[in-house]
């Protein structure tokens, strides 16, 4: 068995003294060997465990908050009247909630209502008039409207957007509003979120009367090109609805109920890239057109736009069962559900006389009265 020594201490034979270094050099390597079988022998036995522990490590076991969340499940309403929402960018890591309000608004509006009376609610209030970077939530330019302000949210919000978002103007009692007190909170609070998850798109509006059944009529008046200065909007809507819309079919006929209040899906939002809604607002950012007019085509372009036909007028019965669950009305309920007091409200509205203002039906104005 004198190999061994001659093979592990040449040294030690070749001279009597021996090496101290040449020893000492020899033990590392034995340690190191085994340290290496032992490392070996251990990730064989642990590699599930090893696997789990690098997945964490670099974040792939990690599960995004949103995942998590609770459908039905508002986040609380801040406090503080002032707060009006986040950016996009804050809202990033956040959950995604079920619902949210989006309302146009001015610097000088009062806005209380909503915290009051909707505080279920997640609530964005953009103050349009107020210049980029002075507000939290505002808009790239003033200009169309309340299509202005619903386009920069969807933008913004694109990839963070709720499961359901109302569209909204900033007043509490607007004479449109399908109610008989024409009350913002009536329409926000009744209104059936499950209907708007199944077919997309809701207009807050199920009364005909303004907008319905057609009032446009685009395929004609790019033919024809008529002098119609009663009816501006009528007139522009060709050209600006190929420029939104470019590559598809100029309608014959174009009828929805006014006026750019709806409800819409993530999902229906979604059916669309984040390009098209860029390009409809740098379409009112490039315009010349007045807002009154770029706001108003966007009135009867925003059913279209999220789905449905170009004529989408249903029946006022079935549409207040649906949207409201207001089901089995009666002849006498239909026609006091919502009655012309005017383009503006009795002054004090509610707290009047409930027969103020009260005009008949036919003497209600087309569209092309008020979009001069």
């Amino acid at each position: 068995m004198n190999w061994l020594p001659r093979f592990l201490f040449p040294g030690r034979h070749s001279r009597e003294a021996g090496s101290t270094t040449g020893r000492g050099r020899l033990f590392v390597y034995l340690a190191l060997t085994v340290f290496a079988l032992l490392l070996s022998y251990q990730l064989v036995l642990n590699r599930e465990s090893l696997s789990a522990v690098s997945k964490w490590a670099i974040g792939n076991g990690l599960t995004h908050a949103a995942d998590h969340a609770a459908p039905g499940i508002p986040s609380p309403h801040p406090e503080d009247e002032k707060w009006e929402g986040e950016t996009g960018s804050q809202f990033a890591s956040q959950e995604i909630r079920e619902k949210e309000l989006v309302l146009a608004a001015m610097s000088y509006s009062n806005m209380s209502w909503v915290h009051e009376n909707v505080p279920n609610w997640y609530t964005n209030i953009y103050r349009a008039d107020i210049p980029p970077g002075q507000a939290d939530l505002t808009v790239p330019l003033n200009k169309g409207n309340e299509a202005m302000v619903f386009l920069t949210y969807i933008i913004d919000r694109y990839k963070s957007l709720p499961d359901v978002v109302v569209f909204i103007h900033g007043g509490r009692y607007q004479w449109h509003n399908d109610n008989p007190l024409y009350d913002s909170v009536i329409s926000i609070n009744d209104l059936q979120l499950d209907y708007v998850r199944e077919t997309g798109y809701v207009n807050l509006r199920c009364s005909w009367l303004v907008g319905c059944p057609a009032e446009l009529e685009p395929a004609r008046y790019f033919r024809e090109r008529p002098e119609d200065k009663g009816h501006p909007t009528a007139v522009e809507f060709p050209d600006s609805f190929m420029e939104l819309f470019p590559g598809e079919e100029l309608p014959e006929v174009v009828g929805t109920p006014c006026c750019s209040q709806f409800a819409v899906s993530r999902e229906k939002i979604h059916e669309r890239g984040i390009e098209h809604y860029q390009r409809a607002r740098q379409f009112l950012i490039d315009t010349k057109l007045a807002s009154q007019i770029s706001g108003r085509i966007f009135e009867y372009a925003w059913h279209i736009m999220f789905g449905k036909p170009p004529q989408n007028c249903l029946d006022v019965r079935d549409c207040y069962c649906k949207t409201y669950g207001y089901c089995n009305m009666t002849n006498e309920e239909l026609q006091k559900q919502w009655v012309w007091r005017g383009l503006v409200l009795p002054e004090g509205w509610p707290n009047v006389d409930p027969n103020a203002g009260l005009q008949k039906r036919d003497e209600i104005p087309s569209m092309a009265y008020w979009s001069k």
